[in-house]
Formats: C-alpha cells, sequence, structure tokens
C-alpha cells in the first residue's frame, strides 16, 4: 500500500518581486546605498569625534594600567574601526586597529606603557584629518605604530 506523494511550490516573495517588476539596476541600488550612507555621515563622525575625545580621556585615567580604562579604551577605539572605513578614514581605523592590538597585547602579557599610548593617540589625531598630511606621512605613521604594537610580545 503506497501513497502518492505530494509537492508543494514554493514561492519566494523577495523573488517574485524582483522578477516581476524589473527589480533595481546595479547602479539604482549603488545610489540608494550611497543616500543613505550620505544621511548618516555627519552624525557618524561626530559620534567618531566623540569617541576620539573619550579615548582621550581614559589615556588620563590609565595610570599603571588601569585595567578598566584599557578595557573602555579598547571598546571605543573597536568602534571606530568599525565605523572609519565606511567614511573614508580606513587609515584611522587601521590606527584604531593599532591600539586594540595593543591593548590586547598589555593585557595578554602583563604589560604597560603610557608612552606607547600616547603615540598610537597621536596618531589617530593626525589621522583623523588625512586631507592635511600627504600620504607617505600617513603611511610612516601607520607603519610606526605597527612596529610599536608588534614590540610588544
Amino acid at each position: 500500500m503506497s501513497k502518492a506523494a505530494k509537492f508543494f511550490k514554493y514561492e519566494n516573495p523577495l523573488a517574485k518581486t524582483v522578477v516581476t517588476k524589473g527589480g533595481l539596476s546595479a547602479e539604482d541600488a549603488i545610489a540608494a546605498a550611497e543616500a543613505r550612507v550620505e544621511e548618516v555621515r555627519q552624525p557618524t563622525l561626530e559620534d567618531l569625534d566623540r569617541g576620539l575625545a573619550e579615548i582621550a580621556a581614559l589615556r588620563e585615567r590609565l595610570g599603571d594600567g588601569d585595567a578598566a580604562a584599557l578595557q573602555s579604551m579598547y571598546q571605543e577605539a573597536n568602534r571606530i574601526v568599525a565605523v572609519g572605513g565606511v567614511f573614508g578614514l580606513g587609515q584611522l581605523g587601521e590606527a584604531a586597529y593599532s591600539l586594540c592590538e595593543l591593548i590586547s597585547r598589555f593585557q595578554a602579557g602583563g604589560r604597560f606603557s603610557r608612552a606607547m599610548v600616547d603615540v598610537h593617540l597621536d596618531g589617530l589625531k593626525l589621522l583623523r584629518t588625512p586631507d592635511e598630511h600627504d600620504e607617505t606621512h600617513r603611511d610612516q605613521v601607520l607603519s610606526g605604530l605597527r612596529q610599536v604594537t608588534a614590540s610588544v610580545g
């Protein structure tokens, strides 16, 4: 005794809409995405600047490597990593990443150097305004930050 199998055809509503209504061209989709990014550019850059100010304020609380202040600094730098590249500040994001890596190495090795943090803060300030510095200078700053971070084992 066998029963015949029943087959149901699944219709994807999104796919159906795209197929039947033509969807967006790649150019239109890119233009729409860029317009949405522009809508949030200024508030996001203001938030990024607040993050940089918070990192500078946390520097004053570091003392001899205050763990809570270091963790807060890491979190602020990590937010800058996430946002920088979207708004043409990829090198700022790279410097923030280097600061995150430096803090991670401090935490893992039980070592701390305020001077190494200060170098990163100077780099962040410089790379926040990339148009004020030529590309060679910016690249050298990033290279120096990576060297500082790599020196912490």
